[in-house]
């Protein structure tokens, strides 16, 4: 009996292992766990703004963790856009981060927004979009600089970096062009026709046309920033290839990228690294922020 390869030599089984981030680990609800266990921690030691509306419907809404808190000074804008596969988590799960940075002398910023069924991933897209404009337009009454506005996301938000990197602010939003100063692109994915073709699409409903619009190596970028890409070194021999290319392919074009591949880190722990003082990858994100890891504000 034949076998039908379906991507890059993989059969059916095989890719739905490649892209099976769950049966990687043991128990996935430890991480998951964490995070929200940690946003809660951050949420009692630091001065944080819950809940802010950034666009008219009910998920729109953002957390602010301010740097420098009660000096009112300028600060650059870390944007955080959490994973869970476009299903699942939210900003009650994203601020676990929040110290690190805060204390390197950032803002912090955690998003929400509408999630898998009840919206589509172009539409998700949207509003992170509207999300970064209004936090371009107001950021500054919050202490947080608008000309030093950066972006992270792991997993399926790495998917919605992908997609602002595709944005043109100049005439999508008469903002500048260069609204986005950097990105981090963790544990992500910058084409999605695997995941069209694996066991994960009968909940995320994926079209050829959907997976053109919004795959950032199909539709390509409009930002010139510096790229972050991170990835585990123990997630999946195609979420490895893809994390290499979609730095390998950025730097092609001239731009600045970076590559971590994060020893003993799977799929759900990387991210936890990038929130590590310690660690290359958070140093390299204070970097281009302008920031010393070693600097302290008193909390």
């Amino acid at each position: 009996m034949s076998v039908t390869m379906l991507w890059r030599g993989y059969d059916q089984a095989a890719l739905d292992r490649q892209y099976n981030s769950r049966g990687t680990v043991p128990d996935v609800t430890v991480y998951l766990r964490e995070y929200a266990e940690r946003t809660v921690q951050a949420k009692a030691a630091l001065a944080c703004t819950e809940n802010i509306a950034y666009g008219p419907d009910a998920d729109e809404r953002l957390d602010i963790y301010p740097a420098y808190p009660g000096t009112g000074r300028n600060a650059p804008v870390l944007v955080y856009l959490h994973g869970g596969d476009w299903r699942a988590l939210s900003k009650e799960d994203s601020g676990f981060a929040a110290p690190a940075f805060v204390q390197a002398g950032a803002m912090f910023v955690a998003l929400d927004f509408s999630l898998v069924p009840a919206t589509t991933l172009p539409a998700m897209g949207a509003q992170v979009r509207r999300a970064m404009h209004w936090l371009w337009q107001n950021v500054a009454a919050h202490g947080g600089d608008p000309q030093r506005i950066h972006i992270a996301g792991h997993s399926s938000g790495a998917n919605l970096v992908g997609q602002l990197l595709m944005t043109d602010w100049q005439r999508e939003f008469n903002a500048p062009a260069d609204l986005v100063k950097s990105a981090a692109f963790m544990s992500g994915l910058g084409d999605l026709e695997p995941v069209r073709l694996s066991f994960r699409n009968e909940k995320l409903g994926l079209t050829p046309e959907v997976v053109a619009e919004v795959s950032l190596l199909r539709r390509g970028a409009v930002a010139n920033c510096p790229l972050l890409v991170a990835v585990g070194g123990n997630e999946t021999e195609d979420y490895l290839r893809q994390s290499r290319e979609v730095a390998d392919w950025w730097a092609a074009q001239g731009k600045h990228a970076e590559f971590f591949a994060l020893a003993g880190r799977h799929h759900f722990d990387a991210v936890l690294e990038w929130a590590e003082p310690a660690s290359a990858l958070f140093k390299a994100q204070c970097a281009l922020m302008g920031l010393k890891p070693g600097f302290n504000v008193h909390l």
